[in-house]
């Protein structure tokens, strides 16, 4: 017996080691192959996600940004807090005096539609005089944009992230040129309001380029540079609240839900009765920030589970972070905040084994827009083994020729589960390969630096996946 196990070992080894060379001459031959130049940091973890065996690592233990590759962790870390038969929801309330309460649940996904759907029920269950419409938004916090993103990651880049959520917080404006090519008209179809001030020039080009005057509220846009065509452009909106509110009004209205007033912000009373709700499956939430690497879904999705993870945790919060009592707590309970997202990160793998007090991981946002952002790609490869045992993320990741790997690597089509990546200087890809000897792999390849088109690097991370992919 023990002579077989020999045998069997030696066998196990062989192949082992087999995979290991072909793994490396590949990847090594991909690398040596690029115009990348010296100054470029290319950081590369592969390992084998049945062994739990290295199979290659190139400088996988510098600290670099994962750019938007991070998103496979924050939210797995969110999907196992929720859990994944967890429901946005967006709920109608009734205290004794006909107060009508909505409950905002930070649903990045909800549209005009689905508040529509929700009024619509609510017209079913009470048919009486509404006295007073009050909404609690003390789901998330109000902090629209997290620390450490660039003034390019702002408005108009990026909607605020805010708990008064709608059509992904932007209204759509029509710039229509003129047959004469002499004018440009600008429509708005929304009852949310820009004021344009229009400096914008035809060109046989287009590059619109806002920017605010007055103030960040003021609603008062310039618009300069040239445009070529008509076309139809996204705005994120300045003020969230009053943006949902005009759409709240407008579903009332559509209705003919009579109510003139103010709506008020009050939390929900704990006596007041539940009518109506709308709901939305967390799995939709999740497969729509990996397929479209959408930041906003990311941080609201990060803020709400940091809300649930807090609830009930003040004495271990106190004991892990030695907060003392005469001190402000760094985490606020049943609020969804970074902080508190943070916290549910580090705790989700502390106990994987996955972090450590030695650790210099840095977390500085959800989505990995952050600059201040800092990884390993042997971190993240060791994570993504222990999530293929205990979660179902990889489910939800884009397969090839798909979402943000769309025309990249279509060969390989579903034996390949990623995530991209991609700041300024910055590129990613993470995740799982299954190769043609069958082997499932996981990586992770970040590179850094770079001084040639975003599009070689790209195909860099293709050469490598082809390398792993194509190994004997």
């Amino acid at each position: 017996m023990l002579k077989n196990f020999f045998i069997f070992l030696a066998a196990f080894l062989s192949i082992f080691q087999a995979s290991f060379a072909s793994v490396t001459s590949n990847i090594n031959d991909a690398i040596n192959n690029t115009g990348l130049g010296r100054n470029s940091v290319i950081s590369v973890a592969v390992k084998d996600v049945d062994s739990n065996e290295s199979l290659y690592t190139r400088r996988a233990e510098t600290y670099l940004n994962p750019a938007s590759s991070l998103k496979i962790f924050t939210t797995a870390a969110a999907l196992d807090t929720l859990g994944d038969k967890y429901h946005f929801e967006t709920i109608l309330y009734i205290d004794k005096d006909k107060n009508i309460y909505l409950k905002l649940g930070a649903d990045p996904l909800l549209s005009s539609g689905d508040l529509d759907t929700l009024i619509k029920t609510l017209k079913k269950v009470y048919t009486g005089k509404i006295k007073n419409f009050y909404i609690d938004d003390t789901v998330i916090d109000k902090i629209y944009y997290p620390d450490g993103w660039a003034a390019d990651d702002f408005w108009p880049n990026s909607p605020k992230v805010s708990p008064y959520i709608i059509d992904n917080n932007t209204v759509i404006v029509n710039f229509s040129v003129l047959k004469e090519k002499n004018d440009i008209k600008i429509i708005q179809k929304d009852d949310y309001k820009f004021s344009f001030i229009n400096e914008l020039v035809v060109s046989n080009k287009t590059d619109i380029v806002p920017s605010l005057n007055y103030g960040e509220n003021s609603g008062i846009v310039s618009l300069r540079g040239t445009i070529s065509d008509s076309l139809n452009k996204k705005f994120p909106v300045l003020d969230t609240a009053q943006f949902f509110t005009y759409k709240l009004r407008k579903a009332l209205d559509d209705n003919n839900i009579s109510y003139s007033k103010s709506f008020y912000q009050k939390r929900v009373p704990s006596d007041a009765k539940r009518i109506a709700s709308f709901r939305r499956p967390v799995r939709d939430v999740v497969s729509h920030i990996l397929k479209t690497s959408d930041n906003f879904s990311t941080e609201v999705m990060f803020k709400l589970a940091g809300s649930v993870w807090v609830k009930d945790r003040e004495e271990y919060i106190k004991n892990a972070y030695n907060i003392k009592e005469d001190k402000k707590p760094v985490f606020i309970p049943s609020l969804g905040t970074f902080n508190n997202g943070k916290g549910m990160f580090f705790d989700y793998y502390k106990k994987a084994g996955l972090i450590s007090d030695k650790d210099k991981i840095n977390l500085s946002d959800a989505s990995g827009v952050s600059r201040y952002n800092a990884f390993t790609t042997s971190w993240m490869s060791d994570a993504l083994v222990y999530l293929n045992q205990n979660s179902k993320i990889k489910d939800y990741m884009i397969s090839a020729n798909e979402g943000t790997l769309n025309r990249r690597m279509c060969e390989i089509g579903e034996n390949l589960r990623a995530k991209t990546g991609t700041i300024f200087g910055v590129s990613s890809l993470t995740g799982y390969l299954t190769g043609k000897d069958g082997k499932n792999y996981a990586f992770s390849i970040i590179i850094q630096n770079f001084g040639v088109r975003p599009s070689v690097v790209k195909g860099l991370e293709d050469d490598i996946i082809y390398g792993i992919y194509s190994a004997e």
